[in-house]
Order: structure tokens, then sequence, then C-alpha cells
């Protein structure tokens, strides 16, 4: 759910409009970045995906996955487990990422070129990636960082996983 966005200013990137979304996914689960653009008012717009900060002048440097703006371009896609499934017809360029693993925790950004000097459209977001419970039924309270900006606003979530069969607690920790 959108409970678990939340938004971090970091003001020394001041060129790049840093402010980054923050993500939360679990091990063995997808999920998806959004990145959208006005395909209506700019046309297809050609888009890449980076791991780590985009730089202010210049392109995916760490690049996973890009488009022309109609299709993927497969040579750029470094794995299977990133994916563009979003309408790229209607300039929904965001990201899934397939499976994931507590290496795939960190700064991702999005990057739409739109023509002119230093103009393009750039999102950053901050993925955290947890481990996916063992129990049936798991309360975690959000203590982290995040708590500290004064933007949070949902602070604890409850995760189910997917066999709810058994009340038994897992003895496989």
């Amino acid at each position: 759910g959108n409970n678990n966005h939340r938004y971090f200013l970091c003001g020394l990137h001041i060129l790049s409009g840093c402010e980054s979304i923050r993500v939360v996914g679990q091990t063995g689960q997808n999920v998806t970045l959004n990145c959208t653009y006005d395909i209506i008012k700019m046309g297809a717009l050609h888009a890449c995906w980076n791991k780590g900060q985009i730089p202010n002048w210049g392109r995916c440097n760490n690049k996973l996955i890009s488009t022309d703006g109609y299709k993927v371009i497969k040579e750029t896609r470094v794995s299977s487990r990133y994916q563009l499934l979003g309408r790229l017809d209607e300039g929904d360029v965001s990201l899934t990422i397939l499976n994931l693993t507590e290496e795939d925790a960190g700064l991702y950004g999005c990057r739409v070129e739109i023509p002119g000097w230093n103009n393009d459209q750039k999102h950053h977001f901050v993925l955290f990636v947890e481990k996916a419970p063992s129990g049936t039924l798991t309360q975690t309270q959000r203590t982290d960082a995040s708590q500290t900006t004064g933007r949070e606003t949902h602070s604890s979530f409850t995760a189910y996983s997917n066999s709810r069969k058994s009340q038994q607690p897992s003895n496989k920790l």
C-alpha cells in the first residue's frame, strides 16, 4: 500500500532536486518503483533506470533497463528480474523488481530524457528490503530514521504470510 512511501529531502543535491521516495519491500516479493511522464504533452521519450544516484549532468551510469519510449531496449536489461510492466504508451515507465533479495536494497533513479538543456525528469527511490516473516502473523514496529524527519505518517504495519491455515509458530526460523 501507499503507507510505505515516506519522503526524504536531501539538501546536498540542489541541482537534481533530490527528493527520494522511501519504499519498503520483502524478500521473495516483487516491488514497483513508480515513474511516469506526460506522454500526451511531450510524446514518447527515452527513459532509463539507474542503480545509485543519477549524475547531475548525464545519463544513467549504472543502467538496469531502459526504454526508447515504445519498447524496452533489450540490450540494456541487465537481468530478467527488472521489468517495465506499465503502459509505455501512456508514459508509465515504472520499474518492477521481481523476487527481491536483500542485495536489491539501496538507491534507484528513474531518468526521463526531456528535450532541452538539462531538462531531464529524475526521480530517486530508496528501497529497503525486509526479510519476509516466517510466522503466520508478524507485527513490526517501525522505529527507523524516517520518523525523525517529521514527515512520517504511518509508523507500523502488519505483514501476513501466505499460509494462514496453521496458527502454530513455525520452527523453521
